[in-house]
């Protein structure tokens, strides 16, 4: 049995309880996709005798192919030791506490702005959303805040970026300013929606089929906003 089908098995009962959420391998994702992914990453160690789960929320505003998780936590289990199959009590204990503290977290970021409010107020343990330039341009140009991306693009611009030490991330800087800036010059709302729409449409292409079934293209707030 793949580490996939051993997650499948014992999260049967979670999937049935909550129809907002789907398993995608080792992915459980809060469905649908606006934006915004919300999931838990279930990655096992030692020929998968145990796992560490680990939730995340990312968007899709930009033109990487990876997801970070680094805009999340590692879930801890609530008793000492590991998360281990073998267990008989470890999918219960898992699933009550997904169920108690990630799936309410998830449900309280359904948007942009949601995601931009619980960074501000709860900042994550080793990241300071607010030096994030380089994500930071792309995700408030999506949220219409053109000011703020601005803001952002110009430390990008102008070296005022721990993303700017020589020889570190000049090709994703690049791949973000050089599209992006002169719409954000402009004020091109338009503009900014069509490249931000083709950046998700590629990102959701990347992935695993079951991330496109769930995926529901809608607009850009940046798009709303006269």
């Amino acid at each position: 049995m793949t580490a996939s089908q051993m997650i499948r098995r014992h999260l049967v009962p979670l999937l049935k309880r909550h129809s907002d959420v789907e398993l995608i391998g080792r992915w459980l994702v809060m469905k649908p996709i606006r934006h915004l992914l919300r999931g838990i990453v279930i990655l096992s160690w030692d020929h998968d005798s145990y796992f560490v789960p680990q939730w995340a929320v990312t968007h899709f505003c930009e033109p990487i192919g990876r997801f970070p998780l680094n805009w999340g936590d590692r879930i801890d289990r609530d008793t000492p030791g590991l998360f281990r199959w073998a267990d008989p009590e470890t999918p219960a204990q898992f699933m009550a506490q997904i169920e108690r503290d990630i799936l309410p977290l998830f449900r309280s970021m359904e948007t942009l702005d949601d995601m931009v409010a619980y960074l501000a107020t709860k900042p994550l343990k080793y990241r300071d959303f607010e030096i994030d330039e380089l994500r930071g341009v792309s995700l408030h140009a999506a949220r219409g805040d053109l000011e703020a991306a601005r803001a952002k693009l110009d430390d990008l611009r102008n070296g005022r970026s721990l993303w700017c030490i020589p020889g570190f991330a000049e090709a994703e800087i690049a791949s973000v300013v050089e599209p992006l800036g002169p719409l954000l010059d402009r004020g091109d709302r338009a503009g900014i929606a069509r490249q931000l729409a083709a950046w998700e449409t590629m990102r959701i292409a990347k992935l695993p089929k079951g991330f496109a079934r769930i995926w529901e293209p809608t607009p850009f707030p940046v798009e709303q906003v006269t």
